[in-house]
């Protein structure tokens, strides 16, 4: 999710940001609900514009399946399920029982519903028990966990497949050093020296959001 309470700096300055996502024009009123719910619950978000990245890379690739580990009540899976179409699918993990009942809510009847499930469990547990590649993946879960989604991740997003990531710059703190004890900060410096190493993907990083790193899986 979003960057931690104690490192929350936007990368661009909310004046920018606010002019990009006005650029962007009117979201449906799915959406508007979606980040009022979030805001109600003080709940962090990938955000507009990242949300908006995920839709066009998915395009631009022309992803149909997609995986989610972490799915929260289903924000960035809006953006995905917009991205693969009324024959795409969108499969979503999250371990929470209200944030099911939140998602289930919020979307009602809308024709997305029918192309996402979120399923209630492990990230892990839930990937295994699929079948077939996937177009891409987005890791957003515990950051203790960055390093094994993408190790899972690359044993099934397609060659020429994305593997997206969340929170990469984590509020500036991966530019840091990370405290002794702050466990998440230092598992996203080795994630992304990971990201950047691995000769089976090729790298980069968006500076919107909380940093969105994008990584294509090479043949």
């Amino acid at each position: 999710m979003s960057s931690p309470s104690d490192a929350r700096l936007p990368i661009l300055t909310p004046e920018i940001g606010k002019y990009i996502d006005d650029l962007s024009g009117p979201e449906e009123e799915l959406l508007d609900r979606l980040e009022q719910h979030a805001e109600d619950r003080e709940f962090p978000l990938i955000g507009r514009t990242s949300g908006r990245w995920l839709e066009l890379l998915t395009r631009a690739i022309q992803g149909k399946r997609v995986f989610e580990f972490g799915s929260g009540f289903g924000f960035s899976a809006y953006f995905f399920a917009k991205a693969v179409g009324s024959n795409g699918t969108v499969i979503g993990s999250e371990f929470d029982q209200w944030e099911l009942d939140d998602h289930k809510r919020l979307y009602g009847d809308h024709p997305f519903t029918n192309r996402i499930d979120i399923r209630k469990g492990s990230a892990f547990d839930i990937l295994d028990s699929t079948t077939g590649d996937f177009d891409v993946a987005l890791i957003d879960i515990e950051k203790v966990d960055y390093p094994k989604a993408l190790e899972a991740a690359l044993k099934r997003v397609r060659p020429g497949g994305l593997i997206l990531a969340d929170n990469v710059l984590w509020g500036g703190k991966t530019a840091r050093q990370a405290d002794p004890d702050d466990e998440g900060t230092a598992a996203l410096q080795s994630f992304n020296q990971q990201l950047f190493n691995d000769p089976r993907i090729q790298t980069s990083i968006l500076p919107t959001g909380d940093g969105l790193s994008v990584s294509l899986v090479l043949p």
